[in-house]
């Protein structure tokens, strides 16, 4: 993973991990975030039901964790609110780790968002959730939605 700190931690605090542990809390009752800063930013939801894990880096996000079952809605959510941050830093694709710890978002994503997804091989295997397709395919599902 490429190196490189955020230097809008208190931004990304605000504008994204904040909101996205409030609504696991209005879900799921409860949910706590942990952020440590080190080479890397790794950011932890902690809930009664599970959890969430990021690794950030400038150049690079991952979610390496997804053990929490929420709503499609609040994955939605939870998506849409890291895509929009990332489109504005010029992050291109969310990698998911191909893991047994993340197999609810896979099933998710492979469900509603096939088409904005690649697979990325190596020593571990990744999707890549394309975030410019992500999102417009996002605004075209909750459009149709209110209608």
């Amino acid at each position: 993973m490429n190196r490189g700190k955020f230097h809008e931690k208190e931004e990304l605090l605000r504008v994204i991990f904040l909101p996205i542990s409030n609504r696991l809390k209005a879900e799921l009752g409860s949910s706590l975030v942990d952020v440590v800063e080190d080479d890397l930013l790794f950011v932890t939801f902690l809930t009664n039901r599970g959890e969430i894990r990021l690794k950030c880096s400038t150049t690079r996000f991952m979610i390496t964790d997804f053990s929490v079952e929420v709503s499609p809605n609040t994955i939605d959510f939870i998506l849409h609110r890291i895509a929009l941050f990332l489109r504005r830093n010029n992050i291109l694709v969310i990698s998911i780790r191909e893991a047994s710890s993340t197999k609810i978002l896979q099933d998710f994503l492979r469900k509603n968002y096939k088409d904005c997804m690649l697979t990325s091989y190596g020593e571990r295997s990744y999707l890549e959730l394309k975030v410019m397709d992500y999102i417009d395919r996002f605004y075209k599902n909750h459009t149709v939605d209110a209608e």
